[in-house]
């Protein structure tokens, strides 16, 4: 199965984000206490990012993102999180 341009881009990007969010949660041991644990904050980079992208799916000019992307995305940059808290 071959990604889109758009489908590799969201994937790829919350995955940063996770990368960019568990240095940023190492680096600043409070916010590891928050209401909602730095492992869930990659949902908010999923919801902005798969917003964007279905606005420009149902213009037809990107492909829309499916269950799987979405899982591997966001379950990944989670993971990144915990991890570099964990081992940081």
């Amino acid at each position: 199965m071959v990604l889109s341009r758009s489908r590799l881009l969201y994937i790829g990007t919350v995955l940063v984000s996770g990368i960019v969010l568990g240095y940023a949660a190492r680096l600043n041991p409070a916010w590891q206490q928050t209401a909602v644990p730095p492992a869930a904050w990659p949902f908010a980079v999923s919801l902005i990012l798969d917003l964007a992208i279905g606005q420009l799916a149902s213009q037809g000019k990107a492909e829309p993102l499916t269950m799987g992307d979405r899982f591997v995305a966001v379950i990944g940059a989670g993971l990144i999180v915990t991890l570099m808290i964990a081992f940081g």
